[in-house]
């Protein structure tokens, strides 16, 4: 797996082996997992267990087109599950939810584009306000609430009013809670090593958070 990806000889060698785990247990192989290595060889040195990956990966799951398995979601979109915080990846696709805008979130603008015989780089005649990954994952609040759709939707402060009740809503609080199962769930599978080396980095993960 190093040869795929050099950059993994920077990294605690549990911390790449467990995210490669974690994509075998969620369906995918050996080959798959060295296409993921190659493509995002960065996504590889984060923690996989972490709560706000698997916040994000359930998100993913339940609100792109399609109804997507965990594999694909790792597969598809790695750097949309480890790269975000789930306040602004998963969060942000509640916000879309609740307003009835899911209809326009797309993976990418231009291969919706290109499907359907378009030009790229140019907006398709007739073609709909899309939201794309990239929109919700990388734009400030500002720029995601300008937005066409999310602009009608009652731009920066309903976007802001429903950030700050985040902690607060029942979407995102089964969400966290259902990641919190499948933490535990896969922690239970992994074998023992690395079990017990993502056990250390959660503890002092926590430990860090106290002393905040």
């Amino acid at each position: 797996m190093v040869e795929a990806s050099p950059l993994l000889l920077t990294v605690d060698s549990p911390v790449w082996q467990t995210a490669l785990a974690v994509i075998r247990l969620c369906g995918l192989t050996r080959a798959d997992a060295t296409v993921v290595a190659r493509r995002t060889p960065l996504s590889l040195c984060c923690d996989w267990l972490a709560l706000d990956r698997l916040v994000n990966r359930l998100a993913l799951q339940r609100y792109l087109p399609g109804g997507l398995t965990a594999g694909q979601v790792y597969e598809r979109h790695t750097s949309y599950v480890v790269g975000p915080s789930a306040e602004r990846m998963a969060g942000r696709l509640l916000f879309l939810q609740h307003h009835g805008l899911l209809h326009l979130l797309v993976t990418d603008k231009t291969e919706w584009r290109r499907q359907r015989g378009f030009r790229a780089n140019r907006r398709a005649p007739g073609e709909p306000p899309l939201i794309s990954l990239a929109d919700v994952s990388t734009l400030t609040d500002v720029q995601f609430a300008s937005l066409p759709a999310v602009a009608d939707a009652g731009s920066v402060p309903a976007l802001q009013a429903f950030m700050a009740g985040l902690a607060a809503n029942p979407a995102w609080l089964e969400l966290h809670a259902a990641a919190e199962a499948e933490v535990a769930r896969l922690l239970a599978l992994l074998p023992q090593d690395l079990r017990q080396a993502a056990e250390k980095r959660q503890q002092a993960a926590g430990e860090g958070e106290e002393e905040e």
